[in-house]
């Protein structure tokens, strides 16, 4: 919460901008004004009444942390504007007079009543409708650090009304923010992060990796179409499989908070060593993967191992990430990759053919069946079958025979839990 000392006056430079009935303000905000001066929401409205709740909880655990930590360690930083709401009266705006010349008339009457000068008393209240996170990590960071207080972000206000309607209106403004903000898609983001260090290896692998160059869908979603006679898998899948198995941290948190940081040049190579390793590996093991990277895209070849009967394993984005999973387990259990490649080979590879027929594999429909409960099943049949111990999953054979009579709707009698691989 920010501090409840006197605030000194504030001249900020300013563009006034309306758009349908709202009038706001463009500036820039120090960080350190941000982190003194603007309240969250609970700040301001104690009663727990619905009518007078304006924004979702701020998990100042997480999100709000992981700003923090971009902040205090991120060079590049850079935010989008915060759209702030100023409770208790109007900014009190002052124009600034443009006179660009008879020629330039037009471009004069434009500009005229946009640039001012944008005086906060230090009396108003200013809380976050849109940007609770980065003020959160803002205030935290700034406590760590002063010297970011001199940093600047860009900051919307707009006048806010303490009344019913008021609130009402503020309200509206919040959801239409968010509603209407379109995320980033997953591939978007594997294209262009800079600092995840799973999409920067994802992207040269896809740049460099003469198999995945060729052979390697950058679609939206994990899933191939059936008109996709060509590549191999999907970026997105090819990331998540990549982000299991490179993980080298010990819980999924920490793992997610490094990838918030891009790790240095040095410390990157490491990485994309392991995975150039897993796929020079696994095609070395795989024919199919040989056979597809000596072709040609208009050859087709991938049409030949994923079809309307199924096809191979790996030529599916499902089993792909399966078989990163279960790599990575498998490695953890103190297997090497050579090895552990040389075993997924005496695995049945089509899909349908037991154990992933009615599992992964619906043969009467003939798609690939994507519910989770079926993913986990499949996963700890094939770590089973690859001499894996069970208990490592929290789990035992006689409730992976449960499991799998579930799906199939049978008895667990009746269920026989292959075995490619002896201990």
């Amino acid at each position: 919460m920010p501090s409840a000392k006197k605030r000194i006056p504030l001249k900020l430079a300013a563009l006034r901008g309306r758009m349908g009935d709202w009038i706001y303000y463009a500036t820039c905000l120090p960080m350190k004004e941000i982190a003194e001066r603007v309240s969250l929401v609970s700040d301001i409205h104690k009663t727990a009444r619905l009518d007078d709740w304006i924004q979702r909880e701020v998990d100042t655990s997480s999100h709000s942390k992981s700003i923090e930590t971009y902040l205090l360690s991120q060079k590049q930083r850079l935010f989008n504007a915060i759209v702030l709401g100023v409770y208790g009266g109007s900014p009190n705006w002052r124009e600034i007079d443009v006179d660009l010349g008879d020629r330039e008339s037009e471009e004069t009457e434009r500009l005229e009543g946009s640039l001012g000068l944008l005086l906060l008393n230090g009396k108003e209240k200013l809380f976050a409708i849109d940007g609770q996170h980065r003020v959160v990590g803002i205030r935290n960071a700034f406590s760590e650090n002063p010297q970011l207080g001199k940093e600047e972000v860009c900051a919307l206000l707009i006048a806010h009304s303490g009344d019913a309607k008021g609130k009402q209106r503020t309200r509206r403004l919040f959801s239409t923010l968010n509603r209407y903000a379109k995320p980033v898609s997953k591939m978007e983001n594997i294209a262009l992060d800079e600092d995840d260090v799973v999409a920067i290896v994802t992207r040269r692998l896809v740049d460099e990796y003469p198999l995945l160059h060729s052979y390697i869908a950058l679609r939206k979603g994990n899933s191939l179409p059936k008109t996709d006679t060509t590549n191999l898998s999907t970026v997105t899948a090819l990331y998540d499989g990549l982000d299991m198995y490179l993980c080298n941290r010990p819980k999924k948190k920490s793992w997610e908070l490094y990838k918030r940081m891009r790790p240095p040049d040095p410390e990157i190579t490491p990485f994309y060593g392991r995975a150039t390793e897993f796929w020079d590996s696994l095609t070395a093991h795989f024919s199919p993967l040989r056979e597809l990277a000596k072709s040609k895209p208009e050859e087709k070849i991938a049409h030949k191992f994923r079809n309307q009967n199924g096809g191979h394993l790996l030529f599916r984005p499902i089993g792909l990430t399966m078989i990163f999973r279960i790599c990575k387990l498998l490695l953890e259990d103190g297997l090497n990759l050579s090895t552990i490649h040389k075993n997924l080979t005496k695995v049945p590879m089509q899909l349908a053919d037991e154990p992933w027929n009615g599992v992964l594999w619906d043969p009467v429909r003939k798609i690939i069946i994507a519910d989770s409960e079926n993913q986990r099943a499949a996963r700890l049949l094939l770590y089973y079958g690859l001499g894996g111990n069970l208990e490592h999953l929290k789990t035992t054979p006689k409730d992976l025979k449960e499991i799998i009579a579930g799906i199939r709707n049978a008895s667990p009698s009746s269920i026989k839990l292959l075995v490619w691989v002896n201990d």
